[in-house]
């Protein structure tokens, strides 16, 4: 069972349980050091079917450009614009700066052939780089069919990893009676820890790498950290409301169509006590403690954009750099990919295979994972002091 009431883009993350690894390392160690892994058990999840793992992106089309050079005339009918790709003639502009109306009759690359003072605006001279909008298209009666504009998609990648974690026993220490009980059940349990702890840094730092080794094909896929490319912040010094605010606005600019504008964070100790300084601060954004379910200590962020589940990461607290760190994301723009899922092949019937005087058994899984829309995510590193402001 995954975490309940965490968040809502899946809904799975309220429904029967996955039964999959992740949601039994949950389940057995639901405090331990592989959380974004145990809860992508309630994440979007898909088999592969391919060691490749293809997805296509597009960008929402904002209707939005700006001025590109200033047009210091009331009668020049063309505008220079920084992008005109999604602008068909027989559309309606207005100048965000000076309020003026103007209607776009041709469209030769980024230059536009525009009716000046249209709708009863008044002309003036439009300044560089402010900010046009598209305001609909307009059509005569009985009109000829439109130029069509469309999105092209971006197409995206990422490599399955196989991962390998082994648990052995001699026939001796099998069959000394510890005070812990069977060595052979606790050294699987650690090998079991030990391989989500591998898919989860991987998950997070992974670097795509595809090559041969020992004459076999080999790969190493990207983690978040390598997907997120956009919102990435270093804070300096003290950071403020204000950076903060500036860090927000764009990680929730943007979404996933059908579902909700929500995040979760993962941080060390050190960033939430920049984040709670902040909070003591600030007395209109703050941090209050959140629910404990399933032994996860989970506290809400609420912002003026959108509420943040937020959680420390151990493998982040451990580390002197990283526990300085904040890693945003979209609960439902992560999906895990499959193309074996995790077994055990075990080798303890009598301690006697192949002359050999142990026990053993390999943890084995192989997959890969997607991040959709990385605009929706963000990491802001380096929170050592929080300031007012």
């Amino acid at each position: 069972m995954a975490i309940r009431g965490v968040f809502a883009s899946d809904s799975g993350i309220v429904g029967d349980p996955r039964g999959d690894f992740a949601a039994a390392l949950l389940q057995e160690v639901p405090t331990g050091t592989a959380p974004l892994f145990a809860l992508s058990s309630g994440m979007p999840s898909r088999n592969a079917t391919d060691t490749v793992v293809n997805w296509f992106e597009e960008n929402h089309i904002s209707g939005r450009t700006t001025q590109n050079g200033a047009n210091n005339s009331t009668t020049n009918t063309t505008m220079n614009v920084a992008d005109a790709s999604s602008y068909p003639p027989n559309i309606v502009l207005m100048n965000e700066s000076t309020g003026e109306y103007v209607f776009v009759t041709n469209v030769v690359a980024n230059a536009l052939t525009v009716v000046r003072g249209f709708a009863g605006s008044t002309p003036a001279n439009v300044p560089d780089g402010s900010g046009w909008q598209r305001i609909g298209t307009a059509f005569e009666e009985g009109s000829s069919v439109p130029v069509a504009i469309s999105n092209l998609g971006e197409p995206v990648h990422n490599l399955c990893q196989i991962f390998r974690n082994t648990w052995n026993v001699t026939g001796t220490s099998e069959a000394v009676d510890y005070y812990t009980g069977s060595q052979t059940a606790k050294n699987q349990r650690d090998a079991a820890l030990f391989h989500g702890e591998d898919i989860e840094r991987a998950m997070w730092f992974g670097k795509r790498v595809i090559g041969i080794k020992n004459g076999q094909p080999f790969r190493n896929m990207n983690g978040l950290d390598a997907m997120v490319i956009t919102n990435v912040t270093a804070a300096g010094g003290t950071t403020n409301w204000t950076q903060m605010d500036a860090f927000l606005q764009q990680i929730f600019a943007r979404n996933i169509k059908g579902k909700p504008n929500e995040r979760i964070a993962f941080c060390g100790n050190q960033a939430l006590s920049v984040l709670n300084q902040i909070a003591r601060l600030n007395s209109t954004t703050y941090i209050e403690p959140g629910q404990t379910e399933f032994g996860i200590n989970v506290h809400k962020w609420i912002t003026p954009f959108g509420d943040i589940s937020l959680m420390t990461h151990p493998l982040f607290v451990e580390s002197p750099l990283w526990t300085k760190d904040l890693r945003v994301m979209h609960p439902g723009a992560f999906e895990t990919r499959w193309l074996r899922k995790t077994h055990m092949d075990a080798y303890d019937r009598d301690g006697t295979r192949a002359g050999t005087d142990a026990d053993y058994g390999v943890y084995t899984s192989e997959l890969s994972v997607e991040y959709h829309i990385q605009r929706t995510a963000g990491r802001l590193t380096g929170l050592t002091a929080g300031a007012a402001g």
